[in-house]
């Protein structure tokens, strides 16, 4: 698997189910993801959600996306909350529906995830084992 087929599982999701942990609980959610040039993924959220204070307390995350074609990719990384106004603007550039949610780069409200990949696996269709892609 190529980094641009990896890439494409991702866009072909729509959505990926973002794994985080609190108190030693799982806690899973689904959430747009768009992926940058760089194979990172960006998404948004309020500042006040649940999940701000759990990438706080433990940056470790794993993002799983299913296409279409049922091809799986689980992507861990570390979350990075600290992106300013000019990565929220590239966020907004790659997905405008989350103009929806927020005023602007500056809307206090709005914190931008940033997923730095540290590994990613990928699946066919059907039963096996992950397999390594190398995405950055």
């Amino acid at each position: 698997m190529t980094t641009d087929e990896a890439r494409e599982i991702i866009r072909g999701a729509g959505h990926g189910m973002l794994a985080t942990e609190a108190g030693g609980q799982p806690r899973v959610r689904p959430m747009a993801f768009v992926v940058t040039d760089d194979c990172r993924l960006l998404s948004s959220t309020w500042r006040r959600s649940g999940k701000v204070r759990e990438m706080e307390e433990n940056p470790r995350v794993e993002v799983c996306f299913v296409d279409r074609r049922n091809h799986q990719l689980r992507v861990e990384g570390r979350a990075d909350l600290s992106g300013g106004p000019e990565r929220k603007r590239e966020l907004l550039a790659l997905n405008p529906r989350v103009r929806n949610h927020f005023a602007d780069e500056h809307d206090p409200e709005f914190v931008l995830i940033e997923i730095v990949p540290t590994r990613a696996r990928w699946m066919p269709p059907g039963f096996g084992e992950y397999r390594a892609v190398d995405i950055g």
